[in-house]
Formats: structure tokens, C-alpha cells, sequence
């Protein structure tokens, strides 16, 4: 005889992919710069600019669902239960001629632009390019996109996933980040608190 799910956990899996996360990007900023969330589906990753003209995008995640592609039960149960290990992305994007990156330039569902202050994007993509130095020597492209991705050190599981690090790095840039970035299901709030 089959076991019953528990109630709780049928409505916890009905309600939590629902829960948005909320972005507000800091105020009163001396320096402006554009940084870019972009939806992937689940998943969302930040692009910082790259001092010139162009935009660099990282990601996070498991390795075998992430940067191996495997997308079976097996593999989705590794990466939530937290049995796999860290992927880590960087690819260089360019904006249209206007300066957005929307789904044309990176493959994604949606993008949003909040403004950060140039010193902490700057500190920020230094950090995440010296940990890309660190993982390089493991590095894949993936098939989907042709996204590089290396193995990372970095745990993975549900609870501290994609949309966990995207939060964590935006946190970083001074952003507030309100509830649970369990999927990619954020907005992005200007200071009166509009969308």
C-alpha cells in the first residue's frame, strides 16, 4: 500500500514556487551604474558591468543538473537534497545599441535593470572573476546555451540554490531583498516601493 504525502508538504510544494522576492535597489547613489537580473526559467543570474561597453553574467548552481545538463529525478533530487556539488557561471554579454540587455542578448524569459553604486559592482565582479580564476581549470560548456560553467566549491541545495546566490550578490551591491528566493520569481521595487 502506498504512503500518503503528509497535507503540509502537499501545500508546501503548491505555495512555495508561487513566493515572490522583492528588489530595491539603494538610494541616494553617487556613481550609478546598470545591473541586470535576468530570468532563466527557475533560475536567475546577475550580469555587472565590465568597465567598458559590455556586461559580465554569473550564475550558480548544481553541477550535474547545471553545468552537466542532466535533468532526470536522479539528478533533481541530488542538487535539492544538496548531495551534488557548486557550479559556477561567467560568460561576457553585450547590450543592444540602447544599453538593456533583454532576452535577445541573453536567452532569458525577462530581464530588470536596477542602479548600484559603481564601487560595489566593481568590488563585487572582481570577487566573483577571482573565484571564476580559482575554479577555471574545471570548465564546461554547456549545450543548451554554451554557458561556461566550472565546478565550485560553494554548497549547493533547495534552501541555498541560484536564486539564493543572485539574492546573496544583490545584497552585496547594497540592494534590500525581501522573502524567499526559492524560484526566480523576483520584482524589482524603486525607492517609493512601486514596481
Amino acid at each position: 500500500m502506498a504512503k500518503k504525502t503528509p497535507p503540509f508538504l502537499l501545500a508546501a510544494l503548491l505555495v512555495l514556487p508561487g513566493c515572490a522576492w522583492t528588489v530595491r535597489a539603494p538610494s541616494a547613489l553617487t556613481d550609478p551604474v546598470p545591473v541586470w537580473i535576468t530570468e532563466y526559467g527557475k533560475h536567475c543570474r546577475v550580469a555587472l558591468p565590465a568597465g567598458d561597453s559590455t556586461f559580465t553574467e554569473y550564475g550558480f548552481g548544481e553541477w550535474h543538473y547545471y553545468a552537466l545538463e542532466e535533468r532526470g529525478w536522479l539528478s533533481t533530487l541530488r542538487a535539492g537534497a544538496g548531495l551534488g556539488s557548486g557550479a559556477f557561471s561567467r560568460r561576457t554579454l553585450l547590450p543592444a545599441a540602447d544599453g538593456t540587455l533583454g532576452p535577445r542578448q541573453t536567452g532569458g524569459t525577462r530581464s530588470e535593470r536596477i542602479a548600484v553604486e559603481r564601487t560595489q559592482a566593481d568590488r563585487l565582479r572582481r570577487e566573483l572573476d577571482a573565484r571564476w580564476q580559482r575554479n577555471q581549470d574545471q570548465v564546461r560548456l554547456r549545450q543548451v546555451d554554451a554557458v561556461p560553467v566550472s565546478r565550485d566549491p560553494a554548497g549547493y541545495h533547495l534552501f541555498e540554490n541560484s536564486n539564493h546566490a543572485t539574492a546573496n550578490w544583490l545584497r552585496q551591491l547594497g540592494c534590500q531583498v525581501r522573502g524567499f528566493p526559492l524560484m526566480a520569481n523576483f520584482r524589482v521595487e524603486d525607492e517609493a516601493g512601486h514596481r
